[in-house]
């Protein structure tokens, strides 16, 4: 989930970037967000907050990017950059998910500046099959005060008041939904919804796009369409013939349903340890020809070499998005969370 709330940016930080960044910032970068909403529509748990950038924001970085004159290319342009860098530092901006905010505040944006973007789906969002639980936590801790469930012979009872207590609760059962398998996840999320008495389908199933967005999205020039799973569990959680189930399976629904090729995969849930040559192997044979971790980092040429484990830049949306931006894209950001390595991919 989302990490603690970044700190501003100190004077020796803005030195620091500005000096770093010849060495760290790259030949480019994949940008990540989640959720494009309005402030009075956003979360009150930091969790779910730092996956929301505003519509302002998103126009104040865009604006950046162009007024910086930096290249912004699809995701089907990146392997020849890589391969031969020419020109300014190129940004491909990516979306998680598939949250209906994409098609209702994103997409006019980037339209507004003849961006393109890549959208990673989790088609079982779109079948309904399964719901970002996070967001139904979120609902739980906002609506009620105190729950008491039985799970695996254990009485678990919490209560809570505050937001920051919410947002304690929040971490504690965060974890445990996230680690679960599919089955496990549904068995929890199912108790959770008997405790609460609060449906998650009514709570989910409007934030989420449908099958007839997607083809909305499918026609528009502005938008490539990738996978982000089917009900985004860990990959850890998966064995070979889960990671085909779940990897290629909905590579072959969202063709099917769109008439053209799906080559491009976000890991979901991928973590440093849980992201290794299996995994990288079951996407290389379902075809994909690029894949994106949760790592972050900037793009060398190198990484021409490592299309299917290549590092993004996630906005954070409990940080400032602008200036938090510029220390994600110069490098400064990224080489203090990898330990000052320049290249990193896993």
């Amino acid at each position: 989930m989302a990490p603690a709330q970044p700190s501003p940016p100190s004077w020796i930080e803005k030195i620091a970037s500005t000096l770093l960044r010849p060495y760290f910032a790259g030949i480019g970068c994949i940008a990540a967000l989640h959720r494009v909403l309005p402030e009075a529509q956003r979360s009150r748990t930091s969790q779910n907050r730092a996956l929301e950038t505003t519509p302002a924001d998103l126009r104040a970085i865009l604006d950046w990017v162009r007024r910086s004159g930096f290249d912004v290319i699809r995701l089907d342009e990146l392997r020849g950059r890589l391969a031969e860098p020419r020109g300014a530092k190129f940004i491909c901006f990516t979306i998680d998910d598939g949250y209906r905010d994409t098609l209702a505040h994103a997409l006019p944006i980037f339209r507004e500046f003849g961006f393109p973007f890549a959208l990673y789906l989790t088609t079982g969002f779109l079948d309904r099959t399964t719901r970002p639980w996070w967001c139904y936590l979120e609902k739980v801790l906002l609506e009620r005060e105190h729950i008491e469930f039985h799970w695996e012979g254990r009485v678990h009872s919490w209560r809570w008041q505050t937001d920051a207590e919410r947002t304690e609760v929040f971490s504690r059962w965060a974890p445990w939904i996230e680690t679960a398998d599919t089955a496990t996840r549904h068995r929890l999320l199912e108790a959770l919804a008997h405790a609460s008495g609060l449906d998650p389908a009514a709570t989910c199933d409007p934030l989420v796009l449908t099958w007839e967005d997607i083809a909305t999205l499918a026609g528009d020039w502005h938008a490539t369409l990738g996978i982000h799973g089917t009900p985004h569990p860990a990959a850890a959680a998966l064995d070979a013939a889960g990671l085909d189930a779940e990897w290629l399976g909905p590579k072959r629904e969202l063709e099917a349903r769109i008439g053209r090729p799906v080559h491009h995969f976000a890991y979901p849930s991928e973590k440093r340890s849980r992201l290794g040559v299996r995994e990288i192997e079951a996407v290389r044979d379902a075809d994909y020809f690029t894949a994106v971790t949760s790592k972050p980092g900037n793009l060398f040429p190198k990484h021409a070499w490592h299309m299917l484990s290549l590092p993004r830049l996630f906005l954070d949306g409990t940080a400032p998005a602008l200036p938090h931006f510029r220390r994600l894209e110069s490098g400064y950001l990224p080489a203090s969370q990898n330990r000052w390595k320049r290249f990193v991919t896993t």
